[in-house]
């Protein structure tokens, strides 16, 4: 009996960066998805299709695809499964909801955390956002939980996020209270 090879990567999942700029996360095991089906949206010099959006997919998108040439329930996957999806495949039905051709609730949404920093070659950031699934921290209400990498910018930004309005001051100079609540100014140089 022959035994199936597996196809593997050159590179080692670790090194992997997701398209919000941190750790590329498992997106799915059940069933093995990814083109090296160990459920990372990864890529690699084998991977011609670029199979790095992580994306739960719906029924209007796989007649799409299947439209398109690519009949992905041929391979088993149905409505509402989670798949890493081709790059310019989801972009073409992006455009085709754009277009009016799919019903934009129709474009499969994507999972930023496991889709590949690789895709950011194909389709923006702020594309990827505005499909985002909503389990996907920005989409729930809650605080983002990483950052826009086209935005070039520190952790912090400005410093009026960080002090607000306050000015800021050189270490050791500053201003102190004193207890009759008078204000006075002290030196920085120490000598």
């Amino acid at each position: 009996m022959a035994e199936k090879k597996q196809q593997t990567s050159t590179k080692p999942t670790m090194e992997n960066w997701n398209a919000a700029g941190g750790r590329l996360a498992l997106f799915s095991k059940d069933p093995p998805t990814g083109f090296y089906r160990d459920g990372y949206c990864r890529t690699g010099p084998e991977d011609k299709g670029k199979h790095t959006i992580a994306a739960t997919v719906t029924q209007p998108f796989l007649d799409f695809s299947a439209s398109k040439g690519n009949n992905l329930k041929d391979k088993g996957i149905t409505d509402g499964m989670k798949w890493c999806l081709c790059a310019h495949r989801w972009q073409e039905a992006m455009q085709a909801a754009q277009n009016g051709e799919l019903k934009r609730e129709d474009v499969p949404k994507v999972h930023i955390h496991a889709t590949d920093k690789s895709t950011l070659d194909t389709v923006t950031y702020k594309d990827l956002k505005a499909f985002a699934a909503e389990s996907e921290a920005g989409n729930s209400g809650r605080q983002g939980s990483h950052h826009n990498p086209e935005e070039h910018r520190g952790i912090a930004g400005t410093s009026k996020e960080i002090g607000g309005d306050q000015p800021t001051e050189a270490p050791g100079a500053g201003k102190n209270q004193s207890k009759g609540g008078e204000i006075t100014q002290t030196d920085s140089s120490r000598g």
